[in-house]
């Protein structure tokens, strides 16, 4: 805490009212209403004292003051209170000074339809219209005159007001670029007019405001050779300028927003989605206290004896292997959990690494959970962060059970996901439309899931709408799961975010995996990274070599080193395992004569000629395909199927490609695994025998596609050919040391960033440190690879079968349905509803007015969003060359459908079946997979 800085409000309120100071204040108009509005005509002031109003509410309800302070005083290094504070004044005055380029007669006339400035409007004006650059000048030289007046021309003061005018100059704009110094300069002015003269002309506008400027400081605009040339940005506080700009930026943009909007829509924002200190504690009681989450399901509260004994409890870590000490052992993990939380809540960086089966999820939300109770609001929103949908969405729900969570506090952000809807207290439905528009484009929901990539684009990006929630995230606890799907080239880009943002942004941090790699042992961050806290510090010996654990399944590696391996010999293994194994009886866990057998290969290819060639047998009673091209409907329905207790004395086969590692809850018998990397064979043997409630269950590795087609680029793979032989491989999924590996590959990347002749770390942080953001962000790309979108216009059940007997599971939601009924598409007599409708729909919102979009714009993205949910269930994505797309073309039918995003697949029926998704026979090429 720096007592010596002032508030946003502070400085805010000693600001004079605008009127004070800009002559005829009131006779300047920063907007107009819409057309269906009888209101009047918003004044300058009115907006920028309800813009500054919306900036300090931001600032409190997150609580930034202190992340803004903190990032002050590192990049100022002394702690000059003066200098500090004038910084943040120049921070907070960009918000202020966004829209005194509205005092432009231009605008006024063109835009504002005010005729008071006709005659003052003149012809050629550099400036036409707008109102940015204005703006940003009249900022620049009213605060440059007074770092050179009272700072004595203070480097750090001259660097930052340059940088913090890129959001007044970009605050219209899409995004930031590499050029900001460019902008600073008004290059795209010197490239059509004489400086001189524009900048004579934009001198006018100060006297408006009274400003009285220095003309030596009026001649240095325009020339930012000399902080290009004299001043440097300093290495060891860097970032926090880097991360100044940007917040500043998402605070300007998000408050000019939200005030933008109240005016044009009348329509207040009240509630910022997070969790007040009273929520807090009811959800901690009964989390701690409750019973049952659900007493008519029969669904018992087992936290509540996590808590009981988190003071005196006494570890036991039983070894039997049974159903019962499987739960001690979870249990025992929450208590550890907790007690380390309790003990290090100060710390900003936590390990879960817990064993597959162990419950990661819970253990996570208990960490959550202690933090946000231990800080006493602090702290009030958390971020859930997955590499897959499935995940999200199975997290979701688990959650809501978990923390007895209410629906309006919680959202989903992903592109299967619809627009979220909470239940506002607006009379009409437009006014739902704008508020939940709004609540989904800021995530004001105090619990947000969504993807790795959306969540590091908030981190690194240039966009101002990802940007608009990098405010969010302050103060904030953040769980990232499954750290280990990230290519590891991006691993020191990962940890030097999450160091720098747990550090400046005060955000906890909780990374969680079963196997995890260590991501503090990069030397990126050897010189600043605190210490990451194991929240279950012997979790090898107490918990991963367990027999509750190590002991539910055995790895087979007779097939592993074989070279020429026919699936014929696959399947004849296979059945063989099957049949034997269907004669063991353990119970309802598995009744004698059933068995469930799973097989994952590389290529979707091989997974559908395996499938082919194994239903040739009938040995199986079901055998079922699950790869990237099943829809989203059918994937659901062979979950459900495979989790239904009444389908549990049947043989089922799973065929399946590795869409299943993760995210998808099912517990098999057996496994058979072409192999591909260590971590990836692990993370299918978590869907084997998960509740240790059987004996002799085997995962079968064995060799049959080249995996470096998919897996050439990944350091991972060539680090455990040339390092690791078949015993460290062994003993490696045995005793679950997965740091063998990652500890290759984490030297490996030391190493190639110490080299001085290769592109490593030290150059992308050099982007940071130049403040080149679109570089930052496009050369920090988790996925970077080009699908193609497969529209199949079939028909797909709003209902499927459910995992609980007599259940239905819902395909689309009331919302979707409702959406759907109001464009007169209903459900066919099968209850089914067809894609050709939908996609229909689809062409109609292209097409439609684009000035009736705007006009209605919450709406229209309101519909937007609840049409990308529909027509998810539709899709199904391949990678993206010219071979692959000249094929699809085949299939497409009418062209003219399959031009704004989405291949119209007119002809599916030729090659594509809902049961067993695309026919990879027409392909001929293993580009078609979808992993």
């Amino acid at each position: 805490m720096l007592s010596y800085f002032k508030s946003a409000r502070e400085i805010i309120k000693e600001l004079p009212a605008l009127s004070d100071y800009l002559n005829a204040a009131g006779n300047y108009y920063a907007h107009l209403p819409k057309s269906d509005l009888t209101i009047p005509k918003e004044t300058l002031e009115e907006h920028i004292n309800l813009v500054n109003n919306y900036a300090v509410r931001l600032i409190e309800k997150h609580r930034l003051d202190d992340v803004i302070n903190n990032m002050i005083a590192d990049y100022v290094v002394t702690n000059d209170e003066k200098i500090s504070n004038y910084l943040k004044k120049l921070f907070i005055n960009t918000i202020v000074f966004h829209d005194f380029g509205k005092i432009n007669e231009h605008f006024q006339v063109d835009k504002m339809k005010n005729n008071s400035f006709k005659d003052r409007t003149v012809l050629n004006s550099p400036i036409g219209s707008t109102h940015s650059a204005l703006g940003a000048y009249i900022y620049l030289t009213k605060h440059l005159n007074e770092i050179g007046s009272e700072y004595n021309w203070n480097q750090r003061l001259l660097t930052a007001c340059i940088y913090l005018s890129y959001s007044i100059f970009k605050h219209h704009g899409s995004r930031f670029t590499d050029e900001s110094l460019g902008t600073t300069n008004f290059d795209e002015f010197q490239a059509k007019y004489k400086f001189e003269d524009v900048a004579n002309f934009l001198s006018n506008y100060l006297v408006h405001f009274g400003f009285q400027v220095n003309p030596n400081i009026l001649k240095m605009i325009g020339k930012n050779e000399w902080l290009r040339s004299s001043l440097r940005l300093v290495e060891s506080t860097t970032f926090s300028l880097y991360a100044l700009c940007r917040l500043n930026f998402s605070l300007l943009t998000a408050s000019d927003y939200l005030a933008t909007n109240e005016y044009m829509n009348q329509a207040p924002l009240t509630d910022f989605g997070t969790l007040s200190l009273a929520r807090i504690n009811e959800i901690y009681k009964q989390v701690t206290e409750a019973e049952w989450i659900n007493e008519a399901e029969g669904k018992r509260n087992y936290n509540k004896a996590v808590f009981e004994k988190t003071e005196d409890y006494q570890l036991q870590y039983p070894t039997d292997a049974t159903s019962d000490n499987l739960n001690i052992l979870r249990t025992e993990m929450a208590v550890e959990v907790i007690r380390n939380i309790r003990k290090n809540s100060d710390q900003n960086l936590f390990y879960i690494e817990a064993p597959t089966g162990g419950g990661k999820t819970n253990l996570s939300a208990l960490a959550a959970l202690e933090l946000l109770k231990l800080h006493q609001r602090k702290y009030n929103k958390v971020f859930y962060v997955f590499p897959f949908t499935t995940l999200i969405t199975q997290t979701y729900k688990s959650l809501k059970e978990t923390l007895f969570l209410h629906d309006d506090e919680m959202v989903e952000l992903h592109s299967n996901a619809g627009m979220k809807v909470k239940e506002n207290k607006e009379d009409d439905k437009y006014g739902e439309d704008k508020l939940n528009y709004i609540n989904n484009l800021f995530v004001n929901y105090p619990f947000a899931f969504l993807s790795h990539i959306r969540f590091f684009d908030i981190l690194k990006t240039n966009e101002k709408e990802p940007n608009y929630l990098l405010h969010r995230i302050a103060n904030s606890i953040v769980v990232i799961d499954e750290l280990q799907s990230y290519s590891p080239q991006h691993w020191d880009k990962v940890i030097y975010f999450i160091q720098q943002y747990a550090d400046k942004f005060n955000i906890k941090f909780i990374l969680m995996s079963a196997t995890l790699p260590k991501l503090d042992k990069l030397d990126v961050i050897k010189d600043r990274v605190q210490n990451f806290v194991y929240l279950l510090p012997d979790a090898k010996k107490n918990y991963f070599n367990n027999p509750n654990f190590a002991g539910r399944v055995t790895f087979n590696f007779d097939l592993f080193e074989s070279s020429d391996l026919q699936l014929s010999e696959i399947a004849s293994k296979l059945l063989a395992e099957s049949e034997n194994y269907a004669q063991k009886d353990f119970g309802n866990a598995k009744p004698l004569g059933s068995v469930y057998t799973i097989i994952e290969f590389i290529f979707k290819k091989t997974a559908t000629e395996f499938y082919e060639l194994i239903n040739q047998s009938d040995f199986f009673d079901e055998i079922l395909l699950l790869s990237g091209t099943i829809l989203p409907h059918r994937r659901k329905e062979i979950i459900n199927f495979l989790k239904n207790k009444s389908n549990r004395q049947k043989k089922v086969l799973l065929v399946t490609t590795q869409v299943v590692e993760a995210g998808v809850d099912i517990d098999m018998d057996l496994g058979f695994k072409d192999r591909s990397l260590i971590d990836s064979d692990e993370q299918l043997a978590g869907r084997i025998n998960r509740n240790v409630n059987k004996e002799d269950c085997t995962l079968f590795l064995f060799n049959y596609n080249k995996e470096t087609i998919i897996y050439g680029k990944d350091k991972r793979l060539k680090l455990t050919r040339d390092h690791i032989n078949l015993e460290q491989y062994q003993s490696i999924l045995k005793n679950k040391d997965f740091d063998k590996l990652y500890d290759l590959v984490l030297n490996d990347r030391n190493e190639w960033n110490k080299k001085d002749m290769v592109i490593g770390f030290r150059e992308y942080e050099d982007k940071i440190k130049s403040l080149k953001y679109q570089s930052v962000h496009e050369e920090f790309k988790l996925i970077d690879q080009h699908n193609l979108s497969c529209f199949v216009p079939l028909a797909v059940p709003i209902t499927v079968d459910g995992a609980v007997v007599g259940k239905r599971d819902e395909v689309f939601t009331n919302a979707e349905l409702t959406f759907l009924k109001e464009y007169h598409v209903y459900a066919n007599e099968n209850n089914k509803v067809e894609g050709s409708e939908v996609f229909d729909i689809f062409l109609r919102l292209i097409h439609s007015n684009r000035e009736c979009k705007k006009e209605d714009f919450a709406k229209s993205k309101t519909d937007d969003k609840i049409l990308q949910s529909i027509m998810s269930k539709y899709v199904f994505s391949l990678f993206a060359t010219d071979k692959v797309e000249r094929k699809i073309n085949d299939f497409i039918g009418d062209p003219e459908k399959s031009q704004y995003g989405y291949k119209y697949m007119t002809e599916w029926k030729m090659f594509y079946a809902i049961d067993t998704g695309m026919r990879d026979s027409d392909f001929n090429s293993n580009e078609t997979q979808f992993l």
